[in-house]
């Protein structure tokens, strides 16, 4: 017999759809959520954005626990946050972002992409790239245009990353 956490989707970002039953408060449907199809208690859980740093979202704590295993496969899933290159340029209103640049992708509390674009900043004396915390407002169908990139990330002095799920 197949588990539960086989019929489940995986682990990762998604957009809401639906509020979650019994916590629309806490869980509305339009927002970021952070999904596990699995926990302490064998139950999924969805964890909601915490806060915002260096345009990635960061989620605490155990989660919200659920039984209702429809109002999983509600859940829209989401490429992850992160550094991407353009497989071809990107046109917007005011410009145009040119093929292979890096761009680093980012969400709203309410799960809309939003593309920050790599930049050498002339006056600096560092060897560093910046991205702005103003990015680009993308739409679903602009993503099918990113390539994911592996980009080093140093471990923080506790042992761990700095970003991501706590």
């Amino acid at each position: 017999m197949a588990s539960s956490k086989n019929l489940l989707p995986d682990c990762g970002l998604y957009r809401t759809t639906k509020a979650l039953p019994g916590h629309e408060g806490d869980v509305p449907a339009g927002v970021l959520v952070y999904f596990h199809n699995h926990s302490d208690s064998g139950l999924p859980v969805v964890v909601p954005p915490d806060h915002n740093i260096h345009n990635r979202w960061h989620f605490h704590g155990a989660g919200i626990a659920f039984r209702g295993l429809s109002w999983a496969d509600s859940l829209k899933k989401l490429p992850g946050e992160g550094f991407y290159m353009l497989r071809k340029a990107l046109s917007f209103d005011g410009g145009q972002w040119p093929p292979s640049a890096l761009v680093q992708l980012g969400y709203t509390k309410t799960g809309d992409p939003i593309l920050f674009i790599a930049q050498v900043r002339a006056q600096l004396q560092e060897n560093d790239l910046f991205f702005s915390e103003r990015g680009l407002s993308a739409t679903r169908d602009q993503l099918a245009l990113l390539e994911p990139l592996q980009v080093f990330t140093e471990p923080t002095p506790e042992g761990g990353h700095a970003t991501g799920v706590h």
